[in-house]
């Protein structure tokens, strides 16, 4: 007779009991998708999002009828929760009903979001099913367009992207434009650096905080000599686009030109390479951080170093934070107590002893 060791045995009881509540799980979240006359349009919502955490399986063939059928549900917040909970299970086979129901979709939110789910449940060859979405003339629904382009990839997605850049239509924020550049950053070629920067010059791209930010994303994936544009760009007045610049130098495989900002004489260009180091996870940096976050004569690099101290968890950052809490810049003790609470879940206002005591705690339980 086989004889299942004890520990061995409970783990396998263990298993089946989450396996089991993660089914009835998925089988009241379809119940609840499907009465859309009896269950609350917030319930639906919540359901459409468990349905959208399903595995491979049965559960997800489950999940994927619940979610296709739930694209007619009569709220519009729940057609929006249910194109994205397919666009989370990235299942080729949304695609038909997706498009389906994109060519009844009254409601350019929704729309916006069937396409953003064909993106990302598509293919290359799914690109031109998308032709009548970007000849609309909502901005947000040809927003919505170029992103799933280049989520979809390949050369005909390129070949729009393009298209779209020299004959924008109306896009006074550069919302579609700049989305296209975002796109061909993660599908284009180097050959098509010139024909941004053309329609970047030529469209005025320079007075939207959106199209130099793209700009700097597009500049550092495609352009073969990033460094003289993404070092006018490191230096924007807005961080928004100061530190995407930043950030390309990492992406444009150019992490050493990042880290010599962190000394340059510039304020924005410190607190802008501060931030990147923390979000490329650039390794070997904490040192220089901890210099800036103490002791930089300006205070918004100080600051941009704490952040970054903190997303790297570094253990001097507890104390910075509880200080930020203490602040008088709104800004500084607003994002000082929203770092707080991501790293602890706690929610304690201003009262810096009791985030200090929260982050002592928080860091002797990571040390067990």
């Amino acid at each position: 007779m086989l004889r299942v060791p004890a520990l061995a045995l409970a783990v396998l009881v263990v298993a089946a009991g989450d396996a089991g509540a993660a089914d009835r799980d998925v089988a009241r979240a379809v119940r609840d998708l499907a009465a859309a006359d009896a269950v609350p349009v917030a319930r639906r919502v919540e359901a459409a999002g468990v349905l959208g955490a399903t595995a491979p399986g049965e559960a997800r063939d489950a999940a994927m009828g619940a979610l296709t059928r739930a694209l007619g549900d009569p709220s519009p917040d729940v057609r929006v929760a249910v194109a994205s909970a397919l666009a989370r299970l990235d299942d080729r086979r949304a695609v038909a009903p997706l498009l389906a129901r994109l060519g009844d979709e009254p409601d350019d939110g929704v729309r916006a979001a069937l396409v953003l789910a064909v993106g990302a449940a598509g293919a290359p060859e799914d690109a031109g099913s998308l032709d009548l979405a970007l000849a609309a003339p909502s901005v947000r629904l040809r927003a919505a367009v170029v992103t799933a382009l280049g989520d979809l990839g390949g050369g005909a997605a390129r070949a729009r992207l393009l298209d779209v850049l020299a004959r924008p239509g109306d896009d006074p924020e550069w919302a579609v434009r700049g989305g296209a550049m975002l796109a061909l950053a993660r599908c284009g070629t180097r050959e098509d650096a010139g024909a941004v920067l053309v329609a970047y010059r030529d469209g005025g791209g320079a007075a939207r905080w959106f199209a130099r930010a793209a700009l700097a994303t597009v500049v550092g994936a495609l352009d073969p000599d990033p460094v003289p544009i993404l070092d006018r760009l490191v230096a924007d007045d807005d961080p928004r686009v100061s530190v995407s610049a930043a950030r390309a130098f990492v992406r444009a495989r150019r992490a050493g030109e990042l880290v010599a900002r962190l000394a340059d004489p510039r304020p924005v260009v410190r607190a802008a390479a501060a931030a990147a180091v923390a979000d490329e996870a650039v390794p070997g940096q904490e040192e220089r951080l901890r210099a800036l976050a103490t002791g930089d004569p300006v205070r918004a690099v100080r600051w941009s170093a704490a952040l970054a101290l903190s997303r790297l968890d570094d253990p001097v950052s507890d104390a910075l934070l509880v200080e930020g809490v203490g602040a008088d810049d709104p800004q500084v003790w607003a994002t000082a107590i929203a770092e707080c609470r991501r790293k602890t879940g706690l929610e304690l206002g201003r009262d810096a002893d009791a985030w200090g005591k929260a982050l002592a705690r928080r860091r002797r339980e990571l040390a067990r």
